[in-house]
């Protein structure tokens, strides 16, 4: 049990994708109310500052870009000057488990592993095992939410937080009006990080002209994505609009002004939720039960009768027909249907969380 009293400052390291740092959210709401009185500074990759941006959770966010020697450096002479009570790692590989040693705080909590585990005071296992000895599937926040419950602090919930700025929230309605963007608005996101979880052009181009009659299209995109949501939207045969390059803010900003986000397993997705949007996300290597929300009106669509489907694999292994088969075999007008069944239901007032 940790001593609220006595716990000033805090830090929190998460540096790695957007999806992943919304999903410690609910970590730090809990870490907020356990420790009212306490300064909460969280590590996050580059130019993934913006999703804490006026988070009431969080008073600072120092950027990490673990390609450059000399941020390490910075980094690392910051956190070897001390001054922390608690830190947690949340990602507890040796990389974080570096970080977490060179504070000295006197409470360093993270996960159970092998290797890394010396660099905590409290540990914590990665994953609850069930009496088979599997890992139990749980929704990701959950397992943030072990390493605050081991200190002492129970959860406030999970749900997933994210703030739009007032100057994202304009922007974005100034480029809404400019281009005609006529409601409701349907978001697509065909674009992801993995090559495995990424559903092809062609049939997000299917599933958006068979929304055609529901709203306007509007492909959304970051980086080192716009040519292939590009090819995606000249697929389709009824008219779309294209969003603007926008950062976190502006795509939440975007998401807010849609009724519904149609994508992969991706970042904006879990944007999407934070943000009280619909989701319907196709789902292939990943599996639903630990990234797909457990309540709210969100749809997880997947191909069934795969051995392999849930492989978790970046890339994938199998040849010939057997390629791809968990994304191939999702038809389009699945997709639709289980957006129509959402924007209907949002009509109706009603909830459908269906898969």
């Amino acid at each position: 049990m940790l001593p609220p009293e006595g716990v000033r400052s805090v830090l929190v390291i998460r540096h790695r994708a957007g999806g992943d740092l919304l999903l410690t959210t609910p970590a730090l709401r809990a870490l907020r109310a356990g420790l009212p009185g306490a300064r909460v500074t969280v590590i996050a990759a580059r130019g993934m500052g913006a999703l804490l941006q006026g988070n009431p959770d969080v008073d600072q966010v120092i950027e990490f870009d673990r390609r450059s020697l000399r941020s390490q450096a910075s980094l690392y002479a910051k956190l070897a000057r001390g001054g922390y009570d608690l830190v947690l790692d949340l990602v507890s590989n040796p990389r974080t488990a570096f970080l977490t040693r060179l504070t000295r705080a006197r409470v360093r909590a993270g996960y159970d592993i092998p290797g890394r585990r010396g660099a905590y005071t409290v540990r914590v296992p990665r994953e609850p095992l069930a009496p088979s000895g599997r890992p139990v599937l749980r929704y990701a926040p959950e397992a943030a939410l072990d390493v605050v419950r081991a200190l002492g602090l129970p959860a406030q919930g999970l749900a997933l937080r994210f703030e739009v700025a007032p100057e994202a929230r304009a922007s974005v309605d100034a480029w809404l009006r400019r281009a005609n963007a006529s409601p409701p608005l349907i978001a697509c996101s065909p674009a992801g990080s993995w090559p495995a979880k990424t559903w092809a052009p062609e049939r997000f181009a299917a599933a958006m002209d068979a929304l055609a009659g529901e709203g306007t299209t509007l492909w959304l995109w970051g980086p080192e994505e716009r040519e292939r949501v590009e090819a995606a939207r000249s697929l389709m045969k009824t008219p779309s609009l294209l969003a603007p390059a926008t950062g976190w803010q502006e795509l939440g900003a975007l998401l807010s002004r849609c009724a519904l986000l149609i994508g992969n397993d991706s970042g904006p997705k879990h944007l999407a939720s934070a943000l009280g949007v619909p989701t319907v996300t196709v789902y292939g290597p990943t599996n639903p039960a630990t990234w797909h929300p457990p309540e709210g009106p969100h749809v997880a669509v997947e191909a069934a009768g795969l051995e392999c489907l849930h492989c978790n694999a970046n890339r994938c292994p199998l040849p010939g027909d057997r390629h791809m088969r968990c994304m191939r075999d999702v038809a389009a007008e699945r997709v639709a249907a289980a957006a129509r069944d959402l924007l209907r239901a949002a009509t109706r007032g009603t909830t459908c969380a269906s898969r």
